[in-house]
């Protein structure tokens, strides 16, 4: 907003300015005023020239020009008069002044150029919007929408991103068939036995299968539409630590937390919603920022949907009534293992760049049977 300058007129007083009607090159001299009026001041022209004729404009027919600072103040504008043609006023701030008495108000985008304060209140608010929907509102939002994602779209998802990671990353199981089958039909007991209140999704009916691969170290991958994944390392680690099968079934019943709760579709939404709010904003020479800011945000939706994993697997469990202690140790021994293999960098950066959870803190709520986080009731976080 503008700080208007004291005017030498008194209310009412006419400004004296140039005519263009359109219908001459040559401006005629007016007298100008300005009138309050509950839609905003009108304009009143009078005409100088002997026989001619005045105008009187109501507020929208006028392009009213912007106010500036002191500092910024024109000696002379012209006025927009639309199909009347236009005004050359001789002095601005007089202008101004006639404009502010006659009752008329700055824009808010005038107020933003004017008051910093102002500016700033609008920025925190606009930037505090922002936060509360990607905090709240986009996985909200994701949650549901993944209901309306086909199983089918979700299955050839897998489909192509397994045959990637087959020629690039995976190499073929060298666990005996036997024992392939033998941790299958552990999974499909454990699968079968996922009572109603888990299942987020009612209707949604995934196609389960069991993979065994070797590489990507002591691991397990759930893909949308129902594949588990589980490396002959994960199989081999838990045997060496004694552990057995359990400390598997509870791997798999957190990956099957991420299938059932729809995880890879819900994130796939919640980064495409931000994305595209961060493209609006930036535009596209600041494609590679927008990236960047998708991909730190994802990070905390992975550790949101990970805790949720956690959360199904201890109501799974609970329900089997199989013990999660061999989980905790399992988690355990893997934490020490990557801590190893990963010295040289500090703990807060491995934990910021995962998408898991404090691993203490997992081990902790494995170790107890429970987690405040969690709903045990439905497998879902409170």
């Amino acid at each position: 907003m503008v700080h208007a300058q004291q005017a030498t007129t008194t209310p009412g007083r006419a400004l004296r300015a140039l005519w263009f009607d359109g219908l001459s090159s040559a401006g005629q001299p007016v007298l100008l005023m300005m009138e309050p009026h509950a839609a905003g001041p009108q304009l009143l022209v009078q005409a100088l020239a002997p026989g001619a004729e005045g105008l009187r404009l109501a507020h929208a027919q006028v392009q009213w020009p912007q106010t500036y600072g002191k500092g910024d103040m024109q000696q002379r504008l012209t006025v927009d008069l639309g199909a009347h043609g236009s005004l050359e006023v001789q002095n601005a701030c007089q202008w101004h002044a006639a404009y502010a008495q006659a009752g008329g108000r700055p824009r808010m985008a005038e107020r933003l150029q004017t008051r910093w304060r102002v500016l700033l209140g609008f920025t925190a608010l606009a930037l505090l919007a922002v936060f509360v929907f990607l905090r709240y509102g986009t996985p909200a939002a994701a949650t549901q929408l993944a209901r309306l994602v086909p199983i089918g779209w979700e299955t050839r998802l897998t489909d192509e991103t397994l045959t990637r990671l087959d020629v690039h990353v995976l190499a073929p199981s060298r666990l005996e068939p036997s024992r392939q089958q033998q941790l299958r039909a552990r999974f499909e007991a454990l699968r079968q036995a996922v009572p109603p209140q888990l299942k987020r999704y009612g209707s949604y009916q995934p196609v389960w299968r069991m993979e065994f691969r070797r590489g990507l170290g002591a691991n397990a991958l759930a893909f949308p539409g129902g594949l588990m994944i589980l490396t002959d390392e994960m199989v081999e680690l838990a045997q060496h630590e004694g552990l057995g099968d359990e400390a598997l079934m509870g791997v798999l019943a957190h990956e099957m937390g991420h299938v059932l709760h729809r995880h890879s579709s819900r994130q796939l939404i919640e980064q495409g919603v931000l994305g595209g709010m961060l493209s609006l904003a930036m535009g596209d020479v600041s494609g590679w920022v927008a990236l960047a800011g998708t991909g730190l945000t994802s990070l905390a939706y992975g550790r949101r949907h990970e805790r949720e994993a956690d959360c199904f697997a201890l109501a799974l469990l609970r329900h089997q009534r199989l013990s999660p202690l061999p989980l905790a140790r399992l988690l355990g021994r893997m934490t020490q293992v990557d801590a190893e293999t990963a010295q040289s960098r500090s703990a807060s950066a491995l934990d910021w760049l995962s998408t898991h959870p404090d691993a203490g803190g997992r081990v902790a709520g494995f170790q107890r049977g429970e987690s405040l986080q969690c709903d045990m009731a439905t497998g879902r976080l409170r």
